[in-house]
């Protein structure tokens, strides 16, 4: 245990490090959202370079030379995926913070290591004896700047590989060797001192020596032959674990014992009555206390930053995290929603720093009691599931069943295993990790990380430059090309100068037009933003592409449509909040000439009386006719004054508000109408779940709305006409209709049944006879599947004794029924037979002793069916 040094609190340490920096003329960043927004090789913002990969990629131009920043991060899913580990150690996290300094084409090596050095051992005063460098075995510059420019103790600086000290970004990109800082924790700390043949070492495989800080220096680009070319500009990429910097700073074995935690470890062991017992006191205890206080903190700020639990992507990671947390209270004793009873303690922890965390909160707590709600349905769904499983076996539970309890049903493997010891089994846990290595497999060849334009063949015509864009100005510019690629079926991609076409962003589709000079012309259909330029996609319908200047012109009438959209979009969200309520926030939207798409936070259907009140206030808006009006300002300040912003959206130091008179006020970079009169008439679509907690409304507004409604008239007045009714009329004349068509289906349905009932009759005259068991098989015609469980009923009370298997196709489907009467249940079992008979209709099925019902795919094959069940049910005698 480190002796020298004073207790710190989390919150100190972060500061320091910051304000450490900060004194050295480093700009203090914000961190980015967890949830990347521009970046889709990303489930989620894993590191602290991920903000700055553009800069490094050369597709964004440098702000500012010197950075730092305290990142958040979710590792979880992926390459990454390590989510059955948390918990069982004092290390392993989905969540956790990297602080780190930024030198962008400025200061390199020398001034990186004598910085960190005087962090690590003059403000921080950790003990320089315990602390070793390491440094990549080609970087000879690193190794002599710690052996001169640091009081390091020589025999601490060590050369290492590839593996451990050479960082990169991908399988092509940038890169370069790093110096990593370790510290010395002691023997004690070693968790393999049973074993005569180990040594403790740096980068060994023990607890003893653990990193606390990594400095890359990005000096190389790697090419797709993985030849290393030197980079113009050097980049400084430093990250430091905060969770372990604090686990060390206030003299703790485990990052659970640091005041990150401990708060949320007592209020779990005060909801639950269950104490907390450290892994320094007991390795194989706290398990599910660990998993919780680790997953709330992810999703508390996976939530903050506009993430949803879904069933795909990062979505899908997420609800995978909640229900494993969910799973973990089960074992605590928690028996109803609680995880969201934590959030409160984890913004106390951290809201200070990340004010996202304070300004959510209900939000937060909303979605996950939703998501908990929801994750006891589907629960008891998997015990079910479960019972299914161990009816099969007398020994383990396969590892791909396991496998899929977890994925499918969120079971946690210590879960199964507990169930599965109760019932004296086994599991099988190679064969689930086999499962789970292949689903890591899938992830990484889904998320492997490649350069998106690396592809793309560019002819460059002048120097690369931040495209501007002028399309709030203007609708028609001259523009100079600056590079650009065509294909063989003339589909072009071209950048330029400046453009005063709109890049598809915030849920807004692109502008299209043409581009065009005396030599050629493109039609534009497209354009995107990768990083500083707008890259226009289109077709080059004739002559070639030139060097000389062009005309860049939008297509009017398509941006006034897709405005009117957009404008609406922002009433449509003012109106919902006061409507429904202030929990509400918008989840996405896609603003399109032709309608709307808005998702937003909400935890039940919106009724139809309120979905009314929604259209008459947004309907009203715009016939105030009301002005629309740009500012740009302050970040701070626009949310200081009220200004709505987006969940997940990044946001600059500046940023655009777009005000609607005094009604509303959003941070938006879309392109909107100057008075809401212009949208005409708004009218909603739809509106459906899309996820737990979130809806979305579909709607359309000014020329498709007048289309909406005249094709309503329209088909008003053809139901006017065929039911030969006045318009006053027509709702009671349909009523009626409907009503008779009830009655008439319920007489055809008894008399169908009684049909059936009298089929029975028939078909127990032609009984079959094994032994002396009598046997009933046929086919029967009954309208719904429900019918079949009374003629179940019948059927058995005729038999008196004896075995029925009735057949009825329905709706090209085959539905199955097997009836055991009550002296014969002890020698043969209905739900066994249904299971059986069903695989030969493609189907399967179960139930109880004496009945059970089951379904199948394959009319064609009835007969055949009818023909093999007096065998089966002989065998099963």
């Amino acid at each position: 245990m480190l002796t020298e040094n004073i207790k710190m609190s989390s919150k100190v340490i972060r500061e320091q490090f910051i304000d450490f920096f900060k004194q050295k003329e480093h700009k203090v960043v914000k961190s980015a959202p967890v949830i990347p927004i521009d970046d889709p090789t990303l489930l989620f913002t894993n590191a602290g370079m991920n903000q700055f990969k553009d800069i490094f990629l050369g597709k964004k131009q440098i702000e500012y030379k010197r950075a730092v920043d305290s990142q958040k991060c979710i590792r979880a899913g992926g390459k990454h995926n390590d989510l059955e580990e948390v918990g069982r150690d004092g290390y392993h996290h989905t969540f956790f913070e990297m602080l780190g300094n930024w030198s962008f084409a400025d200061y390199y090596k020398k001034e990186t290591i004598i910085w960190a050095w005087e962090l690590l051992t003059e403000v921080w005063q950790l003990p320089k004896k315990k602390l070793y460098a390491t440094v990549h075995n080609s970087d000879k510059e690193a190794y002599k700047i710690w052996k001169t420019e640091t009081d390091i103790d020589p025999s601490h600086i060590e050369y290492h590989g590839d593996k451990d000290n050479f960082w990169e970004m991908g399988d092509t990109g940038p890169c370069g060797p790093c110096s990593e800082i370790h510290i010395d924790r002691g023997i004690s700390a070693c968790n393999r001192q049973d074993d005569p043949e180990h040594k403790c070492k740096v980068n060994g495989n023990c607890h003893r020596y653990i990193e606390l800080w990594n400095l890359v220096f990005i000096q190389y680009y790697r090419d797709a032959k993985g030849e290393l070319h030197p980079l113009e500009n050097k980049y400084v990429d430093t990250g430091a674990g905060f969770e372990r910097l604090c686990q060390v700073l206030q003299h703790k074995t485990s990052n659970y014992d640091t005041d990150l935690f401990t708060p949320i470890l007592e209020k779990i062991s005060q909801l639950s009555g269950v104490e907390y017992i450290p892994s320094s006191q007991d390795a194989t205890a706290g398990v599910s206390h660990r998993v919780i206080a680790d997953h709330i903190r992810a999703l508390s700020f996976a939530l903050a930053d506009g993430g949803m639990p879904s069933n795909e992507g990062r979505g899908y990671v997420l609800r995978r995290i909640l229900r494993r947390a969910a799973r973990h209270g089960r074992l605590l004793n928690f028996r109803k929603p609680f995880l969201y009873k934590l959030v409160k303690t984890v913004v106390e922890i951290m809201g200070e720093h990340f004010n996202e965390l304070k300004e959510k909160q209900a939000h937060i707590e909303l979605i996950i009691k939703a998501e908990e709600e929801r994750f006891n349905l589907t629960l008891d769904k998997g015990l079910n599931k479960f019972n299914e499983i161990i009816e099969k076996t007398d020994k383990q539970i396969e590892g791909k069943d396991a496998f899929m309890l977890y994925d499918t049903y969120g079971f946690p493997l210590d879960l199964t295993r507990i169930l599965a010891e109760e019932k004296g089994l086994g599991i099988d846990e190679k064969g689930f990790q086999t499962e789970m290595e292949k689903q890591r497999a899938r992830a990484r060849k889904a998320a492997k990380f490649s350069h998106m334009d690396e592809t793309t063949q560019w002819i460059e015509e002048a120097e690369i430059v931040p495209t501007k864009f002028v399309g709030y100005e203007k609708n028609k510019v001259k523009v100079n090309l600056l590079k650009y690629s065509i294909d063989d079926d003339n589909n072009v991609q071209m950048v330029f100068d400046k453009t005063p076409f709109y890049a598809e962003a915030g849920g807004q589709v692109a502008d299209v037009g043409h581009i065009y000079n005396q030599e050629a012309d493109i039609k534009i259909s497209d354009v995107q933003k990768r990083g500083d330029l707008f890259i226009h996609f289109g077709k080059l319908e004739k002559g070639e592409i030139n060097s000389q200047p062009y005309t860049a012109v939008i297509e009017t009438d398509y941006r006034e449509n897709v405005a009117r959209n957009h404008t609406t979009t922002h009433l449509l969200h003012k109106a919902l909040k006061e409507v429904l309520g202030k929990h509400v926030n918008q989840k996405g939207s896609l603003v399109h000439p032709e309608y709307l798409r808005f998702d937003f936070t909400h935890f039940q259907p919106v009724t139809q009386r309120e979905l009314e009140m929604v259209e008459e206030i947004v309907n009203r808006k715009i016939r105030e006719n009301l002005p629309l009006s740009t500012q740009i300002k302050d970040l701070e300040q626009a949310k200081a004054e009220g200004a709505t912003a987006l969940f997940g959206e990044k946001y600059g130091e500046t940023v655009r508000v777009v005000s609607i008179d005094d009604y509303s006020q959003e941070l938006c970079g879309g392109t909107h109408l100057d008075f809401t009169g212009k949208i005409g008439l708004f009218k909603i679509r739809a509106e459906t779940s899309i996820a737990a907690g979130v809806r979305r409304i579909e709607a359309i507004t000014g020329y498709e709305a007048e289309k909406f409604v005249r094709k309503l008239q329209d088909q008003l007045q053809q139901i006017q006409k065929t039911l030969h009714a006045q318009p006053h009329d027509i709702l009671a004349r349909a009523e009626k209709l409907v009503e008779q068509n009830k009655q008439l289906q319920q007489r055809l349905e008894k008399l169908e049944l009684k049909s059936a009932g009298n089929q029975l009759d028939e078909l127990i005259k032609a009984a079959h006879t094994i032994g002396d068991i009598k046997l009933v098989v046929g086919e029967i015609k009954v309208p719904h599947q429900g019918e079949m469980r009374q003629l179940g009923d019948q059927l058995q009370n005729k038999l008196g004794s004896g075995v029925g298997i009735l057949v009825s196709p329905i709706k090209n489907k085959v539905a199955l029924l097997a009836i055991v009467t009550q002296d014969l249940t002890p020698k043969v079992h209905a739900g066994k037979i249904i299971g059986e008979i069903a695989k030969i209709v493609g189907g399967k099925g179960g139930g109880r002793p004496d009945m059970a019902m089951a379904g199948g795919k394959d009319v064609h094959r009835i007969d055949e069916l009818i023909a093999q069940t007096p065998n089966i049910v002989k065998k099963m005698l």
